[in-house]
């Protein structure tokens, strides 16, 4: 039903007759009654009793008028509530390693949450094929990535930055009186690393297998933070990000060492697919945690 033609319907009415709510409206005279002659065909009734060049509304009429005039003001209240800033509210599905939640969801999420508080985040924890298994699902609405490099035609990448990564070993180590090392220098130790398929791993290993080198794990878990507190008290080595294991290196705990032939890097990315249907707290995530990544860069 066309608004247009309720709103010549009421103007009839509160008018009283076809040449004045012409006038009121801006329309020619026959316009209004081509108007309302829609209407009634539309509801097969007749709305106006006409006699004499008067018109009464029937009481057909007075039914359709209560209704039109119900209509318009809710179509009146759905326009506004369309109109009005979008609030910033919903769940956001996230996936990431262990390493990238440790990082991004302390200090950075509450003030996201101070600025965001109906926003609510859910986080699943998995590598990343994983992940982009998810994404492809859209059983997750982000990734955040700490891997090689990625880019694909179908995921748009909202922010990103590359990472330094490291082997490192505890302060007072012996092997850090050893000078240019290299990746063979290392077979000899014991090591605690991170499973195989987290990413940081996963291109060691395929490093390490093109040159022929294997380590020696005694321990392999998937909580970087606790390989820290493990390597600063052991003759364990181990290989993680520097941001991961920067606030010990700068206690004096851990050190990092220069292995020269390790050209391992890796890349902290912020994707989304590129169909997905972005909500204003999508927009807004993907706003402060873009800053935030940028900001560290």
């Amino acid at each position: 039903m066309d608004t247009n033609v309720l709103k010549t319907f009421i103007a009839v009415c509160e008018y009283s007759g076809f040449s004045a709510a012409a006038e009121k409206l801006g329309y020619t005279q026959s316009t209004v009654s081509s108007q309302i002659r829609q209407l009634e065909r539309e509801l097969d009734t007749t709305l106006f009793d006409r006699l004499y060049h008067k018109i009464a509304l029937t009481s057909d009429g007075a039914v359709v008028l209560d209704y039109a005039r119900s209509i318009l003001k809710t179509r009146e209240k759905m326009m506004a509530e369309l109109k009005r800033p979008e609030r910033v509210e919903g769940t956001i599905r996230l996936a990431m390693s262990s390493s990238v939640c440790s990082r991004y969801f302390r200090d950075d999420l509450l003030r996201f949450r101070a600025q965001y508080p109906s926003i609510h985040l859910i986080i699943s924890e998995s590598g990343t094929e994983g992940m982009f298994d998810k994404l492809q699902k859209n059983e997750t609405d982000l990734v955040f990535t700490l891997d090689s490099h990625i880019y694909d035609s179908e995921y748009l990448i909202c922010a990103e930055r590359e990472e330094s990564v490291h082997f490192i070993a505890a302060a007072d180590h012996p092997i850090l009186r050893r000078p240019d090392l290299r990746l063979e220098d290392l077979c000899s130790e014991e090591f605690i690393l991170t499973e195989h398929d987290m990413s940081y791993r996963k291109l060691l290993d395929r490093e390490l297998a093109a040159r022929s080198i294997a380590l020696r794990p005694v321990l392999e878990i998937g909580a970087p933070l606790q390989i820290c507190e493990i390597v600063k008290n052991s003759r364990l080595l181990s290989f993680l990000p520097d941001f991961i294991s920067e606030d010990y290196v700068r206690a004096g705990q851990i050190q990092t060492l220069e292995v020269t032939d390790c050209p391992v890097t890796v890349w902290t990315q912020l994707l989304i697919h590129r169909n997905k249907w972005r909500s204003a707290a999508l927009d807004a995530f993907i706003a402060f945690y873009g800053a935030v990544i940028q900001r560290q860069t």
